[in-house]
């Protein structure tokens, strides 16, 4: 009897071993952001999980409004990352935005990417150029209203190549499918073949403002510890190597 009981007592504390080298399974957070984002917050997370190994996040990076969309029709999404304002206010007129934790965050800059430099975006008026597809993408919207503004709208639109999101219109340029792209500044950090043609002035479009916030009770503690991180002063370090601006 004393040695089943031994026995029974040896392989309870076998057990309680196993189950003490068991690892907690981390928490996930899954975030939807714009695709301009793609380098500055992919080296921000890495760094946050570096800081918190507890938690993992998966980022879904596209165009916001595609990204909003896909929201509005139950996509399971934590927090949102937009480069535009109205697709963040889009969702908080839904009442899908928590309204502790929702800020603007960044500004950006319009640019004309091409292989060689322009004084004017009549310049380009005949030329192949990729923009984001408008009603999906911000980067495409303010295009749209540069070239509106202009007058050049209705003799520039045969001569358009709508993508997906700002960073494959970036591709398009770089690779040389297209004669220039209107992206944004940060996005000329990854162009190897095409640079900066031209800065947009700013007074042709509406302010480009990133906004982020929680989806409404998906505000738990790791959620909250990413919203904040992403606000902080190492977060901001990063948003500035890749030229973004503090919108406050």
């Amino acid at each position: 009897m004393k040695k089943i009981l031994l026995c029974i007592s040896i392989l309870g504390l076998a057990l309680l071993g196993i189950s003490g080298c068991q690892k907690e399974k981390p928490s996930e957070i899954t975030v939807s952001a714009a695709a301009s984002l793609k380098d500055s917050l992919g080296q921000i997370i890495e760094k946050f999980e570096k800081e918190n190994p507890n938690i993992k996040v998966n980022v879904n990076f596209g165009g916001s409004g595609a990204l909003k969309n896909q929201i509005i029709a139950g996509a399971p999404v934590d927090l949102v990352f937009f480069a535009s304002e109205k697709d963040l206010n889009d969702l908080k007129n839904k009442n899908m935005i928590d309204e502790k934790y929702n800020k603007n965050l960044l500004k950006n800059r319009l640019v004309v990417a091409g292989r060689r430099e322009i004084n004017e975006l009549l310049d380009i008026v005949n030329d192949k150029i990729a923009i984001g597809t408008p009603e999906t993408v911000p980067a495409g919207r303010y295009a749209k209203e540069v070239f509106i503004n202009l007058g050049l709208w209705d003799a520039i639109q045969k001569n358009l190549v709508f993508t997906k999101d700002v960073r494959s219109a970036a591709q398009y340029v770089d690779l040389g499918e297209v004669d220039y792209a209107i992206i944004y500044k940060t996005d000329a950090k990854i162009l190897k073949n095409a640079s900066i043609s031209y800065l947009i002035p700013e007074n042709l479009h509406k302010p480009i403002i990133y906004s982020y916030g929680i989806i409404k009770e998906h505000a738990n503690s790791p959620t909250i510890k990413l919203y904040e991180f992403l606000q902080s002063k190492e977060a901001d370090k990063i948003y500035q190597k890749y030229n973004f601006e503090l919108a406050e």
